[in-house]
This record gives C-alpha cells, structure tokens and sequence, in this order.
C-alpha cells in the first residue's frame, strides 16, 4: 500500500513540475511573452465548438470504460491507462478540429517556437520506450509515454498535412 501512495505522489510531483515548466514555455513561445494565446472572435467560436466536442468525447470513452467495468471485461493495459486515453482521444479531437478549422494557432503564437517544444516533449516521452530492462518480471512498460508519443505525432501529421494543404491553395496574391 505505501507503494501505492509513493507512486501516486510521484505522479502528483511530475505532473505539477510539468504544469510549471510547460507555462514556462508557453510564455516563451508566444511573440508578446503572455502566458495565454490570443484568438480572434471566429477563432474563439470555433475552439468553444472544439471543446463541447471534446467534452463529449471524453464522456462516451468514460461511459464505455464504465460498461467495461460494470460486465467485469478486462483489458491487458492498466485501468489508468485506459481512462488516460480517453483524456488523449478528446485532446485529439479537440487539436484535430481547431487545426482544420484555423484555430489551432493564436494571434501571438511563434509556431517555430511551438513546433521545437512538441518536438522536444516527443523526444522525452519516446525515450523511456526504449530503455532497457534487466529483469522481465519488473517491467512496467510506459503505456502513457507511448500515448503522448502517439497524440503528438498525430498532431503533428495534421499540422503538417494542414500546412501543405494551405499553401497548395493558396492564390499567388496571397504570396510574400
């Protein structure tokens, strides 16, 4: 039991030092130094949009894990990696509609700044992935590290596939 309360307070630890640093960057990577990206009036429509729907999409992945539960069917990855997915699957609707509806990336946001801290925070999450582990028994494999990894480059498949989608479009008046 004390194990668990170690690994829980762990986790409580990280994820607050990861708030921190993460507005940090956050502050970094905007033009005017805010801590709060700007959007335009139809920005903010389509992100309120965007966060209903992702609301909702992580209700029906909790309604599910719940029916899961209740019929006692069990899955072969821990409980809080199945509820942390659902978390994941609605950042990915959320991310996925404001990057096709022009919302994604607010009036002061330094996309090349934004793109080297997703890289960076890809780069962390892959490596416990490929740590290696002396003895098979005490393998706890990193199943929330994968789902980051696996939320980022879908991320940054969309923003890329975004991108060059955009610039095929564009008029050549609208050309530097």
């Amino acid at each position: 039991m004390n194990g668990n309360i170690y690994k829980s307070a762990g986790v409580t630890i990280g994820i607050v030092v990861g708030l921190v640093v993460a507005f940090a960057l956050i502050r970094l990577a905007n033009y005017n130094r805010k801590a709060k990206a700007e959007y335009d009036e139809r920005q903010l429509r389509v992100r309120g949009d965007a966060y209903r729907y992702a609301f909702y999409t992580v209700m029906y992945c909790e309604v599910i894990l719940f029916i899961l539960a209740f019929g006692e069917i069990s899955l072969p990855v821990p409980d809080y990696v199945l509820h942390f997915a659902g978390i994941i699957i609605g950042i990915l609707v959320l991310s996925g509609y404001c990057i096709w509806k022009d919302a994604y990336w607010g009036l002061n946001n330094n996309r090349r700044r934004y793109g080297i801290i997703l890289v960076v925070a890809g780069i962390l999450n892959a490596i416990p992935l490929f740590r290696i582990q002396s003895r098979r028994d005490d393998f706890d494999f990193p199943y929330v590290n994968l789902l980051v990894c696996i939320m980022l480059l879908i991320v940054g498949i969309e923003l890329l596939l975004k991108h060059l989608l955009d610039k095929r479009t564009e008029s050549p008046e609208d050309r530097p």
